[in-house]
């Protein structure tokens, strides 16, 4: 069950007051009255089943997404005022995201799938915003999920692909109009393309049926906009994508759009540092077929960084799972842990070679800082040429914080017992600097952009936001959650029930994304 206040169904303020709250929106009248922030309104106890094995219900896709999803940021006070009140820190320019309760949506049919889908490209990649303000100049190729050069390509291709591509767009464009009627609709037809997939499957030779990876694809997508990333649902489509990409590696009949789904299996990994199968060294000549497929819309150098940190999750694993044997009666043995030292210094020599191309190539102002200091903030927000250049900077860093943390973890436990040199006594500054670097970006790559500029941002926050906490470090763990919460509450997207307990275990609970993550830079 998530925490909840004493009063139901109130507004932040009031409940704090311990007043009655008249709900109205977008700001109740004794916010009105005192010139306060209203914070929303509460919607009672959710209780969560962590004990079952079934899909989550359906009031974990809406009721729970509306509980911690920012109001109207232009009904509040003005920019003085926040930073007068003392209730909450002082902002930054508020979102041009923000929706005024006057903005009234565009024709968004879902059965009119082409305009629905364009649409959704439209808002993703801020062609415009729901507001009508200017455009983002995000190039092709810059992004994760490649939705402008596929989602247009696969109308039509077969009936489940179509229900959930219409899933996909009616749950994020309902989101960022905050229109919940779009958001049901889009929940409905998941649910619908979820039942066919599971229809589909039971047929022979559907693994062969490329619609069907497609589907998936969109679908573990679709988790994020309805309040469910990085939750086990969006997990159990990533490793289902995975499973059937298998069929594509044997017959060797590669599109596009796999590169995606490949990368989207690689992230996870990274991520969650499991063991990936197409890491091992024999998918390799067919990994370099795939990614060596020419298409005019990609960022070879994103391209590149994914080949190149393949296979990253496997090693990453077999460290954790060396570290994990020492003390026990059987550790793994010293061989063992040079193997995967040698594999994390052929990995780092790889990464390398990749970022001396990037430098050669890119060039852009930031302030290269020393480490980290002080635990209460992140000083001095680096500042890109472009977001492109701030993603491809950000992969670089990442790479090398999991593999220089990796190695310090090794090298500092038995059964090596070797003295440290001079190179590892520097290991743990040099990782708190890519730590930094990767901090003092995640402002310049997601305050007042696109969702496809800030996903772009979500691995190296993750890495560094699971690096604090198994250094300790609640602080810093502190700020990267509450970056997270920012982009959340910017985006209009939600957390699924896993990240919101994380959330909550770290921060604290009551509502979650409300405070001005970036006055702490």
């Amino acid at each position: 069950m998530l925490p909840t206040p004493q009063r139901k169904g109130g507004c932040r303020p009031c409940r704090e007051r311990n007043v009655e709250c008249d709900k109205k929106k977008p700001r109740c009248s004794e916010c009105i009255t005192a010139d306060k922030i209203c914070g929303g309104y509460d919607l009672g106890n959710i209780f969560i089943n962590m004990n079952s094995s079934g899909p989550p219900p359906i009031w974990n896709r809406s009721q729970n997404a509306q509980k911690y999803l920012v109001l109207d940021w232009d009904s509040q006070p003005g920019q003085s005022q926040f930073a007068t009140t003392g209730d909450t820190p002082a902002t930054t320019t508020p979102s041009n995201w923000a929706l005024s309760v006057n903005i009234v949506l565009p024709n968004s049919d879902p059965n009119d799938l082409p305009g629905i889908v364009e649409l959704f490209l439209d808002l993703y990649y801020r062609r415009f915003s729901p507001d009508g303000l200017s455009a983002e100049p995000l190039q092709p190729g810059s992004e994760c999920g490649g939705w402008r050069a596929l989602l247009p390509h696969w109308i039509g291709k077969s009936p489940i692909l179509d229900t959930a591509i219409r899933a996909l767009a009616a749950s994020f464009v309902g989101s960022q109009y905050q229109d919940q009627s779009l958001v049901d609709q889009g929940r409905n037809m998941y649910l619908n393309a979820l039942h066919m997939v599971q229809q589909v499957l039971l047929e022979p030779e559907s693994a062969q049926r490329t619609d069907l990876l497609a589907t998936t694809l969109v679908m573990s997508s679709t988790e994020v906009f309805m309040s469910n990333g990085g939750g086990a649902s969006q997990i159990t489509h990533i490793d289902g994508a995975t499973r059937l990409l298998h069929s594509v590696f044997d017959n060797q009949t590669f599109e596009d759009f796999h590169v995606y789904v490949l990368n989207q299996g690689l992230f996870d990994r990274i991520s969650t540092r499991r063991r990936y199968t197409f890491s091992s060294p024999s998918y390799r000549p067919r990994i370099r077929h795939l990614y060596s497929m020419t298409a005019s819309y990609r960022n070879h150098l994103y391209f590149e960084w994914c080949e190149t940190i393949l296979p990253l999750p496997n090693i990453l694993s077999a460290a954790d799972n060396a570290i994990a044997t020492i003390g026990n009666s059987t550790p793994s043995p010293p061989a063992a842990v040079s193997a995967i030292l040698d594999d994390l210094h052929a990995l780092e020599h790889a990464v390398q070679v990749w970022y001396d191309t990037l430098k050669s190539g890119v060039h852009g102002p930031w302030t290269f800082p020393t480490a980290q200091v002080g635990t209460d903030r992140v000083p001095f927000p680096l500042q890109f040429i472009s977001i492109e250049v701030c993603t491809l900077y950000c992969l670089y860093w990442t790479s090398q914080l999991l593999i220089l943390d990796a190695r310090n973890a090794l090298i500092a436990q038995p059964p090596l017992n070797r003295t440290p040199d001079q190179s590892s006594l520097e290991l743990p500054v040099k990782i708190s600097e890519y730590a930094s670097l990767i901090c003092r970006s995640v402002q310049f790559c997601t305050q007042n952009h696109s969702f496809a500029s800030s996903e772009n941002i979500f691995l190296p926050l993750h890495a560094v936001a699971s690096y604090y906490t198994r250094q300790g470090d609640e602080d810093r763990t502190k700020w990267c959650l509450g970056a997270f919460a920012k982009i959340a509450e910017e985006q209009k997207i939600g957390y699924s029930p896993e990240r919101l307990d994380l959330v909550n275990r770290v921060l604290g609970p009551g509502p979650i994304g409300l405070s001005d993550v970036w006055d702490d830079v």
